[in-house]
């Protein structure tokens, strides 16, 4: 009984021998191998090279391909082309041209103008990064220019700093012992060539195989689980495959993963487990597989990469809802992004209560983070404006999820008075606090304003500080309030440190820009630094923000 499968002991000279074409099929995730597996699997070659042994690297799973003479990686791919990286840079470091050939022959074919035949690359990864990887990478000599182009998405920078470091590694070698290498790596690299007759089991096996080695990503499962939920062609599967690798490009690996967990929360809060296995009997079970693929899953990645950057088309709404971006992404908790994802996605930036909808949300989200310190409360707070996204009743009502009690409206004016203990609770509020006063903006959590402690958090012994702040207990008290905070440059805020106050606003105000934030600008009028100074300050400035609020 013929099964299907056929395994054979090979080297890797075997496997990319002249003539064979390995491709990359469009299921696959890209290049996610990083530097410390890059770094292991030459560390493993080198110990095999100084014991003159054979280095197994496990097996290698294709199927073949459409077209006669293709095989398509199935598993094994991360380390085919760490293997290729590793082969270009030992060929671009080799001055013998007769070893350079041969290490050559093993990354590409030769092209045969005469028979009108280009390069046959050996390993051919994706539409999106395959151009790329000829170029910078396979090509002769072109690991020795690889400053020239970093690349323009996670997976092409990975193989950029992959062969970067492999050529800082080789460099430390003698020629001598980087020829050692080069023979191991072809002749005593050793795996187990496996072929799939069956096209149709791609999915499968890909499913099965692709768990081992490098941890894939979320997005990897749930993109193959879609796929074979959608029961697609292999035509389709590589028009959608182009689409995923897309969105993937555009968000990063880590990202796309936020993005589905996510989802999956939005679709389905009650199903329990890990995200794959959750979004799988959850969200995949109430989502028509297709749908979401060409309706659900473009949305809401567009809708995710302007609540990461608050960069938004240009419509009647943008600079408000973007405002009130910038002022949440400050914000130490995050469970105000589910809420404005599902916004974005569902209703966009020029639905009539989008301006409403997000100054609601900016005023909850900063509330829970100065109230609630339990995930789990603030978790099932946002969980019910994200419920009523599509319901402006009940969305936008008195007593809605946006609702400010008294109670909490008493005890967010309390807590603005009091001590703001970390440096994310401090660069938050005071970054909240220059939007909020009067001729001040909103600034990108991402800009160079940095919280300066007008009176210093740490005061030395001969200091003029200890005559104007005699009392300690006072010190403490008032030191980390929203009275006592400016915005300055990262650069004037280190200038200014533990001066007194009449050195510090000379810094401030003589060219450190101080006038240009509306959190230090009052402060051109005030002479002295005192503890009533900052009392009444701090009292002004937290009206200020619960007028804003509205509380």
């Amino acid at each position: 009984m013929h099964l299907g499968v056929r395994a054979q002991e090979s080297s890797l000279s075997d496997v990319f021998a002249p003539g064979e074409k390995l491709r990359m099929p469009p299921y696959q995730r890209s290049y996610s191998w990083g530097e410390p597996e890059a770094l292991e699997l030459l560390g493993d070659l080198l110990e095999a090279t100084e014991a003159q042994i054979p280095h197994f690297i496990g097996a290698v799973v294709f199927v073949h391909g459409d077209e006669p003479g293709i095989l398509e990686i199935v598993d094994g791919q991360q380390r085919l082309t760490t293997l290729t990286i590793l082969l270009c840079v030992l060929r671009d470091m080799e001055t013998d041209k007769d070893r350079a050939h041969v290490l050559n022959a093993l990354i590409a074919d030769e092209a045969r103008p005469m028979l009108g035949e280009g390069a046959n690359w050996r390993v051919a990864l994706n539409y999106q990064d395959g151009a790329f990887f000829r170029d910078t990478i396979q090509r002769p000599g072109a690991t020795l220019e690889l400053e020239a182009d970093p690349g323009e998405s996670e997976s092409q920078a990975r193989m950029v700093a992959n062969a970067a470091v492999f050529r800082k590694q080789l460099g430390a070698m003698t020629a001598g012992e980087r020829r050692a290498l080069a023979a191991i790596a072809m002749k005593g690299c050793a795996l187990v060539r496996v072929v799939v007759d069956n096209k149709d089991q791609g999915f499968k096996v890909f499913r099965v195989l692709n768990t081992r080695g490098k941890e894939p990503g979320a997005h990897d499962i749930i993109k193959t689980e879609l796929f074979q939920r959608a029961r697609f062609s292999a035509a389709d599967a590589a028009t959608y495959a182009e689409r995923w690798a897309e969105h993937e490009a555009t968000l990063g690996g880590n990202a796309f993963d936020d993005l589905l967990r996510q989802i999956r929360a939005i679709f389905d809060r009650g199903t329990k487990g890990d995200i794959v296995s959750a979004f799988q009997k959850g969200a995949l079970a109430k989502i028509d597989a297709r749908k979401f693929l060409d309706e659900i899953l473009p949305n809401y990645v567009r809708a995710y990469r302007q609540i990461e950057t608050a960069h938004l088309d240009t419509g009647p709404h943008s600079e408000a809802i973007a405002n009130c971006l910038h002022q949440m992404r400050a914000l130490e908790q995050q469970n105000w992004r589910a809420p404005a994802l599902h916004f974005l996605a569902e209703r966009g930036t020029d639905d009539a209560a989008a301006p409403d909808f997000f100054q609601s949300l900016e005023r909850l989200a900063h509330i829970m983070q100065l109230l609630v310190h339990d995930r789990d409360q603030r978790s099932r707070r946002f969980a019910r404006v994200t419920e009523a996204v599509r319901n402006d009743r009940v969305l936008l009502s008195k007593t809605g999820p946006f609702a400010i009690s008294r109670d909490e409206g008493k005890r967010t004016r309390e807590r603005l008075i009091g001590r703001f203990a970390t440096f994310g609770q401090r660069r938050a509020i005071a970054l909240r606090l220059c939007a909020a006063l009067a001729g001040g903006h909103t600034i990108p959590p991402e800009s160079d304003a940095t919280v300066e402690h007008v009176l210093p958090r740490t005061i030395p012994e001969d200091s003029h500080w200890l005559i104007t702040w005699p009392d300690a207990a006072k010190r403490r008290e008032q030191c980390d309030t929203i009275g006592n905070f400016v915005l300055l440059t990262t650069k004037v805020n280190q200038k200014a440190d533990r001066l007194d106050y009449r050195a510090k606003k000379e810094i401030y105000f003589n060219g450190g820009g101080g006038q240009e934030f509306a959190l230090t600008r009052d402060l051109m009028e005030q002479d002295a630094w005192t503890s009533e100074i900052v009392r009444k300050r701090t009292e002004k400035l937290a009206g200020i923000l619960a007028d804003a609020w509205g509380i």
